[in-house]
């Protein structure tokens, strides 16, 4: 009985890491981030790269967490989206309109958190 018992258990604990590797076999390698999160942050890394050098960093890496693991391929489609168009036009527009005394609280606030 002890023997059976124990040859199911392996049988079960292989079924079960076979069953895992399967899933994790399935899903993509990298996703391709989000077109509008995209535009938005590379909008608003352009202002602050001029307007506030300082605050460019945080909004650097939120830009850096944004592309991790996609391929150039995949930013280049998604940089070719009209949803990445128009969030990257309409941010542009907007931060263009910011006092320069305010460019820190751009360049450091939520938009470059990504809150």
């Amino acid at each position: 009985m002890e023997r059976l018992f124990s040859k199911r258990t392996v049988l079960i604990a292989l079924l079960a890491l076979g069953w895992s590797g399967v899933v994790l076999a399935a899903q993509p390698k990298a996703q391709a981030p989000d077109p509008h999160a995209l535009g938005m942050t590379e909008a608003v890394l352009d202002y602050c790269a001029k307007a506030d050098p300082k605050g460019a960093a945080k909004v650097r890496a939120r830009l850096k967490q944004l592309v991790q693991g996609a391929s150039r391929e995949t930013l280049a489609k998604v940089r070719k989206s009209d949803e990445y168009r128009n969030a990257r036009s309409s941010m542009g527009d907007f931060v263009a309109k910011v006092d320069e005394r305010n460019a820190s609280r751009v360049c450091s606030g939520p938009l470059a958190a990504g809150k």
